[in-house]
């Protein structure tokens, strides 16, 4: 797994295959479990957990039961100070963004995807899926439509980076009218 974290000028890159034992657990590990916390990143940092799941002689029995491999406790690795992630622009985890900086909040940019893909799909901007997410769950959620606060959390993110969005987005709506209707004027006049 590769984590990016972004900054202004500088790219911080956490690989979890490159420069570690192939079997960091030991050679007892049959699985590996990484946690990515950032849900407070500007007040607690952001860390990353690794575990493993030991595959331990002493649990296997008699007979045709499958034994069992039993999660066992890590380490937790801090990639970013709460510090530096008030200067953090974007993370991503194995090219997929998790948080973005947006009108100057940093977005829960994982959240915002799942919710868009549970409601109204994928693709286009994020700025685009808030939006769309928005339109949606207001249409079917009376108390989602009240509130912004509300809608903000069910999105994943703050109340005035909703509102920010849907104003940017609303003005990124194409004109009507007469600049559509003459679009070929003059075309005959040669």
């Amino acid at each position: 797994m590769k984590v990016e974290i972004a900054y202004e000028s500088r790219v911080e890159v956490f690989d979890t295959d490159r420069f570690t034992e192939s079997q960091p657990f030991s050679g007892k590990s049959m699985l590996a479990d990484f946690e990515l916390r950032y849900g407070n990143a500007e007040t607690d940092g952001i860390w990353l957990s690794a575990h493993c799941y030991a595959a331990n002689e002493a649990y296997r029995t008699d007979g045709n039961e499958v034994p069992e491999a039993r999660r066992e406790k890590g380490w937790r690795f801090q990639l970013a100070s709460p510090k530096e992630a008030s200067c953090i622009e974007s993370v991503s985890m194995d090219g997929s963004a998790v948080l973005a900086r947006l009108y100057g909040e940093l977005v829960d940019i994982a959240k915002v995807d799942r919710v868009a893909a549970l409601f109204v799909g994928g693709g286009g901007s994020v700025s685009w899926r808030i939006r769309r997410a928005n339109d949606y769950l207001a249409n079917s959620d009376e108390a989602l439509s009240a509130s912004t606060a509300l809608m903000a959390r069910a999105i994943g993110i703050a109340p005035s980076t909703l509102e920010e969005v849907l104003s940017a987005e609303a003005a990124q709506e194409e004109p009507l009218g007469s600049e559509e209707d003459n679009w070929m004027e003059g075309f005959d006049d040669d």
